[in-house]
């Protein structure tokens, strides 16, 4: 089974500068502080770095439940963006909402430090057995 660690570990995360919270509420989120480097032309963090949040978030949560020897990978993605977002800390946070024997529905939400709801998602992961 993959661990939060595991997908924290990624290149990708570090690049970007993603982390894992576990909050007092045992709830796993994903932080990320808005940085000069992931904004784009017009001041604003990039899209692909507010989706790339929700997306990981989603994945801690649905990875969390997945059973000994199972995987699961994004299948689908679809994200409204609610807020232009140029600096702070953000927190997105999954949801599953369907566990499937080879599909998982779930959803997240993007917030700032105040809660003020960023951007919102939904992803479908399809469930497959990891080889040994």
């Amino acid at each position: 089974m993959v661990r939060v660690a595991d997908l924290e570990s990624g290149k990708f995360w570090k690049h970007i500068g993603m982390s894992t919270i576990v909050g007092v509420d045992g709830i796993t989120r994903i932080q990320l502080t808005v940085n000069e480097d992931l904004l784009q032309f017009y001041g604003n963090l990039h899209g692909g770095v507010i989706a790339s949040m929700i997306d990981s978030a989603i994945a801690v949560v649905v990875n969390q439940q997945l059973d000994s020897g199972e995987g699961a990978s994004t299948i689908e993605l679809k994200v409204n963006y609610l807020s232009s977002i140029s600096e702070g800390t953000l927190w997105a946070e999954g949801k599953v909402i369907k566990k499937g024997r080879n599909v998982v529905v779930a959803q997240g939400e993007l917030k700032n430090d105040a809660g003020k709801l960023l951007a919102i998602g939904t992803a479908t992961f399809m469930v497959r057995q990891m080889a040994r």
